[in-house]
């Protein structure tokens, strides 16, 4: 076995492989070097994130790494994005699949590779490796899918609990505005990169628009959602997850219900890189990919089948979005764990304060980040005091909790709308509470996020919903608490209008998943140090901060960072993102959100800038506008603006 201090590997960037329709995609390849000529198994990543620049230093450590292994890796500009030709016309669209089928038909022709293939990604390369998967192509062995989901709605940066999500509509989609509209690299492409960027920059739809005009789970998030059809996933499939990830519930849920070979893994992160995961432990997931990979591509006798169909990280004492988090690893032979026991409570059980809630629309705001490792949360003890509590005695015996805890609450609203959130909490034996997991659900969709229906003003409904998957053992002496509100800002965005929601105490339940503590945990090693390329971080800052003043609420967040890569001819990339979300603290209608992205490459007598900016406001209608313009040494080369009027009779 290769060092890993060393990682040999013969890096192609300049691999283009033409489409039936004739679009050229772009591909990397990065074959071992240290072994034989081949041929080997290989893995490929299908991206709309530029593989020559944005993600050359993220790249290289995980295929150097496979190289090093004797697994030989594709990465992929998807057509429209990076150095490929063409349109990307949305996200997961079935065209993206057809070339993945194509990329794949053509890597098992190379003479360097055996004909058995793989797949892999995190977010969005994990959604791809799913989504191809379910066309079942025959070179396509096994999947490595990592922060993925099961369902487009209910489970990604859309849509939450049949509400929009507020923050997120100014974190990625707006970088992507920025980002789809920068050029093919001229060192990459070549000859006509000006005309290929002047195509991309008219024809590339903005996505927003469309999404907004989505607010049901309809065929439109169907498509690409595993769980329209679990069952076309057949070949083996690994999973890792996070806790603190937005799309922990769809790793379990294809944990659950996947009838191919899976492998299941679980830490504390969030949407990260679990070799370079926060919060750690770490875990080596490259390590793990290649044990993966090398079994079901090679035929690799490495005892990675002997793993437990599932590894999760059971997080021992808050706060669980710390820099290290307190824990240790347990297995389970299926999930949900066989083992589990519901510990159940009705709600005038235990100790409330208040049935009613009309405000303010600030709740939430001790732990405003959906993936919750990107803003550390704070106590949640202001928000607590403006939500309904329901609160136990101090516990006699510790409990663990594992999976996705339950809320049915008999409740009613004044208008034909409304909305219920609901937050799980330690409260520890200083009085400090620690938020565990959060769920929500807008109540015009009482029954299913496919079928929505506005509630009768003032008549009593049952709604029923489960609060994100979590890990998290409550020592004795500890109190669990569920708070109870209209509001869960900045995740979620409200009603277009003020409303009072009421609970029935008494007609109300938790149910929390509860499993025996560990008696004999599992010890993961850390993640070793993963290769690196000779890319060069300049500027790598966050800054975050919440203002209230005037009683309006408002979350500012600016992201920096630059890279410089010599090899590349002194390539420099650059990234500035800042992004606000604010509520009036009595008005929920004044909600709105902006975000501008600002990109730039440049290299001694090259430059290029895009900058785009998302703006959302609006009571009946989402009043939407994106603005994109981009630069070629200093001249303008392009200016738009798309103004629309979007209805929002769901959310």
């Amino acid at each position: 076995m290769v060092s890993r201090n060393d990682y040999p590997v013969r890096i192609d960037r300049r691999v283009f492989v033409e489409m039936a329709d004739g679009v050229r995609i772009a591909l990397t390849t990065y074959l071992p070097d240290s072994h034989n000529d081949g041929p080997f198994p290989a893995v490929l990543e299908s991206l709309p994130y530029r593989k020559d620049d944005d993600c050359t230093a993220r790249d290289f450590s995980a295929f150097a790494y496979l190289a090093s292994q004797g697994i030989a890796g594709i990465r992929m500009d998807i057509r429209g994005t990076g150095a490929s030709t063409g349109i990307i016309e949305n996200e997961y669209v079935p065209q993206e699949q057809d070339d993945n089928l194509e990329i794949l038909g053509w890597a098992a022709s190379q003479d360097w590779c055996t004909g058995n293939l793989g797949m892999w990604g995190i977010s969005w390369g994990g959604f791809s490796s799913l989504q191809t998967a379910m066309r079942r192509p025959p070179q396509l062995k096994a999947i490595a899918a990592l922060h993925a989901t099961h369902d487009r709605f209910a489970c990604d940066v859309h849509y939450v609990g049949g509400s929009l999500h507020a923050a997120e509509q100014v974190d990625w989609p707006p970088s992507m505005i920025s980002a789809n509209a920068l050029p093919p690299d001229p060192d990459i492409f070549g000859d006509g990169w000006f005309d290929e960027w002047m195509k991309r920059l008219e024809l590339t739809p903005q996505w927003p628009l469309e999404w907004l005009k989505h607010q049901r789970r309809d065929e439109y998030w169907m498509h690409g959602s595993p769980c329209a059809d679990y069952a076309s996933i057949q070949c083996p499939t690994l999973l890792v997850g996070g806790w603190l990830d937005g799309y922990v519930d769809g790793m379990l849920a294809m944990a659950e219900h996947l009838a191919c070979p899976t492998r299941t893994v679980i830490g504390p992160w969030g949407h990260h890189r679990p070799a370079t995961g926060e919060p750690q432990p770490t875990l080596d997931h490259l390590d793990l990919m290649a044990r993966w990979f090398g079994h079901h591509l090679r035929g690799d006798n490495n005892q990675v089948m002997d793993m437990a169909p599932v590894t999760t990280f059971v997080r021992t004492e808050p706060p669980y979005d710390a820099a290290v988090v307190a824990g240790h690893w347990r297995t389970e032979p299926a999930w949900p764990p066989p083992e589990a026991v519901p510990w159940e409570r009705m709600l005038d059980e235990l100790d409330g304060d208040r049935t009613t809630w009309n405000g303010p629309q600030w709740v939430g705001k001790h732990a405003p980040a959906w993936d919750r490792s990107g803003i550390t949360s704070t106590d949640a003890g202001a928000d607590d005091a403006a939500s309904m509590t329901f609160t136990t005695a101090p516990l006699i015996d510790p409990v663990e909790i594992l999976g996705n805890p339950e809320v049915q609450v008999r409740i009613s609203t004044d208008r034909p709308f409304g909305l219920v959130t609901a937050r799980l909490l330690i409260v520890d034996q200083e009085g400090a509470s620690h938020l565990i997991c959060r769920g929500n659900r807008n109540l015009k969709f009482p029954r299913g996020l496919s079928d929505p229906e506005p509630p009768i003003p003032n008549q009593e409904m049952t709604v029923q919903f489960a609060l994100t998957a979590t890990s998290a053992i409550v020592p004795a002496g500890s109190r669990i608490r569920l708070a109870i509100a209209g509001a869960d800002f900045p995740i979620v965005w409200p009603p277009h209008a003020k409303f009072t929601i009421t609970v029935v105490p008494g007609e109300s339940r938790l149910v929390i998943p509860t499993v025996p503590l560990a008696s004999d945990p599992l010890v993961v090693p850390p993640a070793n140090d993963p290769p690196t390329a000779p890319v060069d971080f300049l500027v790598d800052e966050d800054d975050w901060r919440v203002d209230s003043a005037a009683g309006r609420t408002t979350f500012r967040r600016q992201v920096q960072s630059t890279q410089f890569q010599p090899d590349r001819h002194d390539l420099t990339y650059s990234s500035d993102q800042a992004w606000e979300v604010t509520v009036a603290d009595d008005d929920p209608g004044s909600t709105a959100v902006h975000s501008r992205s600002d990109l730039g490459l440049s290299r001694p007598g090259w430059d290029v800038t895009t900058s785009g900016s998302l703006h959302i406001e609006g009571r009946e209608d989402f009043k939407v506008e994106i603005r994109l313009s981009a630069t070629h040494n200093g001249v303008s080369v392009f200016e738009r603006i798309w103004n629309e009027d979007i209805p929002r009779p769901w959310v």
